[in-house]
């Protein structure tokens, strides 16, 4: 059984980022980076309150958006795990896996939110050890219960290592969606004084898209990372 450290796992998913960043973005950034521009530029108001996050709103905020972006992590996953993939091939890939994907992450949705709402660790023990979905379902174009078994499987023994990651990653992105929203309401601050509001805008909501984009990108790369190390 082999072991992880989560440091490796850190330089791994830089390396390979690094090593394909071009091609990653250019497939991640039409499902993630314009959808959440369009979304911020065009669509409904994000609600203040929870009583205002209507089924028709978390649609169209949360679950839309979601599944579009799924297609371009399962697309990056393809990519990291087989780079000798044409772009179209990896994308196409990501279609086809698109459906047993989503049912496994619906399958163990429950379970994991039900986890994080006790005590956190159950929840996040729980992701940790269905990291793998991703890589598996678009790899190995497992059915889903197989595709869960199967991340189960990989994970067994490793779970706290990758616990540590998806922890320290959670964080890390935490605080990078915070800088850029600073960043970005900083400039459309700039902006707005100096008389081009809709240009302040345009900035804001694209650095918090792609600062989102490359979040989609890292954790679809982590998790080919360690699923390529545990098979």
């Amino acid at each position: 059984m082999s072991k992880l450290a989560t440091g490796d796992i850190w330089q791994a998913t830089i390396a390979v980022i690094r090593a394909h960043f071009g091609v990653l973005v250019a497939i991640a950034a039409p499902f993630t980076l314009l959808v959440d521009m369009v979304m911020t530029l065009f669509g409904p108001v994000v609600p203040t309150t929870i009583a205002a996050f209507t089924p028709q709103v978390v649609l169209v905020l949360v679950i839309l958006p979601g599944m579009v972006g799924a297609i371009a992590q399962l697309a990056v996953a393809r990519l990291v795990a087989l780079p000798d993939d044409m772009p179209r091939a990896a994308l196409a890939a990501a279609f086809v896996a698109f459906p047993a994907y989503a049912g496994a992450i619906l399958l163990s949705a429950l379970p994991t939110g039900f986890g994080f709402v006790l005590f956190i660790i159950p929840g996040l023990y729980l992701m940790a050890r269905l990291f793998l979905v991703l890589p598996v379902v678009v790899v190995e174009r497992l059915p889903i219960v197989a595709t869960l078994q199967r991340s189960w499987t990989l994970t067994d023994g490793n779970a706290w290592p990758i616990m540590l990651f998806l922890a320290l990653m959670l964080l890390f992105l935490l605080g990078a969606s915070a800088l850029g929203s600073g960043v970005g309401m900083a400039l459309a601050s700039v902006l707005t004084l100096l008389g081009m509001k809709a240009v302040g805008g345009f900035v804001a909501a694209l650095i918090g898209a792609t600062v989102a984009m490359l979040a989609s990108i890292g954790s679809a790369a982590a998790a080919t990372v360690i699923y390529l190390k545990l098979r």
